[in-house]
């Protein structure tokens, strides 16, 4: 084990967070909330804000039982205190993501020093997914920082030889994994377990669980829990807690076919068993160009297990791999599910980073992938103005004339330190060569998050449609949703304030017009097919249509002949809407 003075500690730390708070904070307010996971996330956090039901988290006013409440009561808690608002909807987020990687940083540092933390902590916060997740509304931010955090009281508790030390920090790891728990179901139980399990077996210490008292962690578990589940149950009976444990779990754990045969449907997402191999290399982008010189140096010049730091690396593949083939076994797949073993993945790049600043020389094959690394970045860079001017026709965006000026400018200094990266490599000057190399990775972020974000909101935006909707629809009648998703569902109530009474299938549909003189519908639709299904009925025409990016529409529709497309005036309301008393 490396350990170094708190000086030297300090300063990596300071340096890392300097970077890393501007990183987080970029970005934030200046988008709407984005499909497929923003909109209902965020509206099941106004919901239970303006409810006080802490205990069933709602959409559209109907149970959402696919995670427990933790996340959406923290969102609750931060539209209460600055109001219902997209502009503050992603701070949680970004608080559990720039936490998160705050805490790799201590465990880089107890297991290799504040060297290793540094870039492990840098790499985790610049990797795609982590960033992504982190500036987006997602429940998964905060379930990646109740892992890391449950890693890492097990190492502080593993390393140190004082009983109530040990005792004491195995009893956070207990907290931690209970509270990944409430974020997300046993997924946040099932990773570190697993991760853990397999270190002791690895490290040939299965003994050590004794010294964890498990006894402790069940008690810890079910005092924190079992009031969840007695709320649960008082509210929705058994039928609650069967979705919440069936459907929600057992169900995205077992095979399509026998998850199916349970309740007659299968549940969402469902991929094959290689699905990850291909995706786990897309999330990590552009730490993953690093990938194979990473896990030869890892895996066949890593220390001898029986040392301090062969121990670390031990710990830091098991819970690589544990992960991976867990997330990989499960049918449902999502790429965002990768997030809790993104940080052992940063790690081993950072130990390979860290062998390269110490080498005076590199194999052939690391520097073909250092070389790969950096003209990388200087593709990104000749792509962007090119790119820029594309979309900006392409989609009719409305930009400042400024902006193309600054896109040309960051396109200039990317593709200057990438050249500057190329020459350092060839002359083995490694540590210039990562500085060089790494500054357009955050200057591509940074622009991503600050300028492109804003465009691309032009066409993805819910907003407009939203307005249009309280503009033209009279409060006092009621919104009819056909077919809703759950974009659809959460959208239109989170920037209305007004929820929809959904409607599935024509024969229900019917029953509707028989009852009422005039109704309005909303739809989301793809590639026309709702459309097309309502207006072959000739009982509807389109009041106005909202196309979005890829192949789905927004429409909103009415049975009244008087409504149509060319009646409709814009309306510039507030994006603040359905506040909080």
């Amino acid at each position: 084990m490396i350990f170094s003075g708190r000086n030297q500690t300090l300063k990596y730390l300071i340096l890392f967070l300097l970077i890393a708070i501007p990183l987080f904070s970029l970005g934030l307010t200046n988008h709407g909330l984005w499909s497929p996971d923003e909109p209902r996330v965020a509206e099941i956090g106004r919901e239970m804000a303006l409810t006080g039901n802490w205990i069933v988290p709602t959409l559209n006013q109907r149970p959402f039982l696919e995670e427990p409440p933790l996340y959406y009561g923290i969102l609750a808690l931060t539209f209460k205190i600055f109001g219902v608002s997209d502009r503050v909807v992603r701070i949680p987020s970004a608080l559990f993501g720039l936490a998160g990687v705050i805490v790799t940083f201590f465990i880089g540092n107890l297991l290799f020093g504040p060297k290793v933390a540094l870039l492990s902590a840098l790499i985790l916060a610049t990797g795609g997914e982590y960033f992504k997740v982190a500036h987006s509304v997602i429940v998964d931010s905060a379930l990646t920082f109740f892992i890391i955090c449950a890693m890492g009281f097990f190492v502080a508790g593993y390393l140190t030889e004082d009983k109530r030390k040990k005792l004491f920090y195995y009893a956070l790891l207990y907290v931690s994994a209970s509270l990944a728990f409430y974020t997300k179901g046993f997924i946040g139980i099932v990773i570190p377990g697993l991760g853990i399990l397999s270190f002791l077996v690895a490290d040939k210490n299965i003994k050590e669980i004794l010294k964890m008292r498990p006894w402790l962690g069940i008690i810890i578990f079910f005092v924190m829990t079992i009031p969840w589940f007695i709320g649960l149950w008082q509210q929705g009976g058994l039928e609650y807690l069967k979705v919440f444990f069936v459907h929600n779990h057992l169900q995205r754990f077992l095979p399509a076919s026998l998850a199916g045969s349970l309740s007659g449907e299968a549940s969402g997402h469902h991929q094959p068993f290689y699905y990850y191999l291909v995706e786990f290399p897309a999330c990590f982008l552009p730490w993953s160009i690093l990938l194979v010189p990473t896990f030869i140096h890892g895996f066949s010049k890593g220390k001898q297990p029986d040392t301090s730091s062969g121990k670390a690396l031990l710990f830091v593949k098991c819970w690589f791999i544990a992960g991976f083939v867990f997330l990989s076994v499960a049918s449902t797949k999502r790429t965002l599910y990768l997030m809790p073993i993104l940080t052992p993945a940063s790690m081993f790049v950072a130990l390979f980073i860290n062998f390269t600043l110490r080498s005076q020389s590199l194999d052939r094959i690391g520097k073909i992938f250092l070389w790969l690394f950096a003209s990388t970045m200087l593709v990104i860079a000749a792509g962007f103005v090119p790119g820029f001017i594309y979309a900006r026709s392409h989609y009719a965006l409305n930009t400042p004339t400024g902006l193309l000026i600054l896109v040309v400018m960051f396109s200039l200094l990317i593709t200057i330190l990438s050249l500057m990266a190329i020459r350092y490599l060839w002359y083995n000057n490694f540590k210039p060569y990562w500085i060089t190399a790494t500054i357009p990775v955050f200057a591509c972020l940074s622009l991503a998050v600050s300028f492109f974000t804003p465009l691309v909101d032009q066409h993805k935006s819910l907003v407009p449609f939203s307005r249009q909707v309280m503009a033209i629809v009279p409060s006092q009648e009621p919104l009819y949703a056909y077919n809703p998703d759950e974009t659809l569902r959460g959208a239109v109530p989170f920037y209305t304030g007004r929820y929809l009474a959904e409607i599935y299938g024509l024969k229900e549909m019917e029953e509707v017009i028989e009852a009422r003189d005039r109704f309005f519908v909303v739809t989301r639709d793809k590639r026309g097919k709702t459309e097309n299904e309502l207006l072959s009925t000739g009982k509807f025409s389109i009041v106005f249509q909202r196309e979005m990016s890829g192949d789905r529409s927004l429409t909103l529709f009415s049975n009244n002949p008087l409504q149509s497309l060319a009646m409709v005036a814009p309306f510039e309301g507030s994006r603040s809407l359905g506040g909080i008393p």
